[in-house]
């Protein structure tokens, strides 16, 4: 060590620091800039802010990643249908969306704005998505014209590559700059999920995205056909970066011992379980699928010792797709139009995008509840009173002003 380097620091004078070991000398690493890098020691402490809850526990902390996973075709698209409708709406089931602040354009402090959900599909069609997004808006409650405002759908099905679909991802992020963003799924943004040079900087991108845009970011992974682990090494390197995991287990009674199957349930339901948390654990729930909304299936929460409840939620979905019905029919035939029953079902049938079958049955649903007046010269007319009463969740019709 030289002279220069051992000499006392005169007062005002940085300690000189010693010469770098030989073993390091090859590395380059000398030029790098540390100085923003060190703790703030001045810094107060600032308390995880979450975007979810259930049961008064909080989870989904803004500024990290959180996955759901579980086997294909186990209902993880029906968990992120009940988390996204708990965003836009406020609530679902037992799951409550929390008020939030945000960092709004990097000012220091928090501000409430307006929930901006960006969902990100890549595997489904179309129609799907369309279906997708319709379950949405009627678990959610939210009118199509508000959600619009709230709710982003990126499709990148037909986007080849998955370098190309990351692009896009990120260019929509930064022009829809949401609030919380739903990544379905996570597998279509890599080539090969077992090339760890590949899928670390992904993950490592996600992180930073999170930070960066203050969001919450939830991401669909797979399991492993043949174990309970997320598949790949795209799954090793998640698991220790997220802050937490929900994964979907699809129960079929049938194919349980006798002891274990429990009458109060569906045959087939699904199961949600926290597999990591870094905050307090959420309790297990259960959700079920019902035929109701135009063809697709409706998640339905369930409680295994509350199943009574069940009957009474599935009516409560039966009746947002009465008000769906009941808006359909206010939109071709508002009185005093009248019309006969095969031209509203045809109407019905088309607007509503299901089969003649399912026409009939909600034409006869709105029947039974008074949505018409009675036929005159085989030609229905609608009773507005009756139909304000439904969509106004009244259990009656309000009685006239004269």
């Amino acid at each position: 060590m030289s002279n220069e380097q051992n000499k006392i620091p005169l007062p005002g004078e940085q300690t000189p620091l010693p010469p770098a070991p030989d073993f390091l000398k090859g590395d380059d690493w000398f030029g790098a800039n540390v100085d923003d890098d060190f703790l703030d020691f001045d810094k107060p402490y600032r308390p995880p802010r979450y975007t979810l809850e259930r049961n008064d526990v909080a989870f989904a902390d803004v500024g990290e990643i959180h996955i759901v996973s579980g086997k294909p075709g186990n209902g993880k698209t029906g968990l992120m249908a009940q988390l996204i409708a708990a965003t836009l709406g406020g609530q679902f089931g037992k799951t409550i969306a929390r008020k939030v602040g945000h960092k709004v354009n990097g000012a220091e402090g928090f501000q409430e704005v307006p929930t901006c959900i960006l969902y990100v599909d890549t595997e489904q069609g179309e129609d799907d998505t369309i279906g997708f997004k319709n379950r949405i808006l009627s678990m959610s409650g939210v009118p199509k014209d508000v959600a619009k405002q709230h709710l982003k759908i990126l499709r990148l099905r037909d986007t080849e590559l998955a370098l190309d679909r990351w692009k896009k991802i990120l260019k929509a992020i930064w022009q829809v700059q949401p609030t919380d963003i739903f990544l379905d799924g996570m597998l279509d943004i890599v080539e090969d999920y077992n090339d760890q040079k590949e899928c670390q900087p992904i993950i490592r991108k996600c992180m930073m995205l999170a930070t960066h845009y203050d969001t919450s970011l939830w991401a669909v992974l797979h399991e492993n056909p043949m174990v309970d682990k997320l598949v790949g090494t795209l799954g090793s390197i998640t698991q220790r970066k997220v802050s937490e995991i929900f994964t979907v287990i699809k129960v079929k009674q049938s194919e349980l011992k006798e002891h274990d199957r429990n009458p109060k349930l569906p045959p087939i339901y699904f199961r949600v379980k926290q597999n990591k948390a870094r905050g307090k654990d959420v309790d297990d729930w259960y959700f079920h699928y019902v035929s109701v909304d135009g063809g697709w299936g409706q998640p339905v929460e369930i409680d295994d010792e509350a199943a009574p409840q069940v009957a009474a939620k599935v009516q409560d979905v039966q009746d947002v797709m009465l008000k769906a019905v009941v808006k359909c029919l206010l939109e071709f035939m508002s009185p005093p139009m009248s019309d006969y029953y095969t031209n509203i079902v045809k109407e019905l049938k088309k607007r509503m995008h299901v089969g003649e079958t399912k026409a009939k049955e909600y034409f006869n649903e709105a029947n039974s509840r008074g949505v018409f007046h009675l036929p005159v010269n085989n030609r229905y007319t609608l009773d507005t009173q009756q139909c304000d009463a439904i969509l106004n969740d009244l259990p009656f019709a309000p009685m006239s002003e004269e």
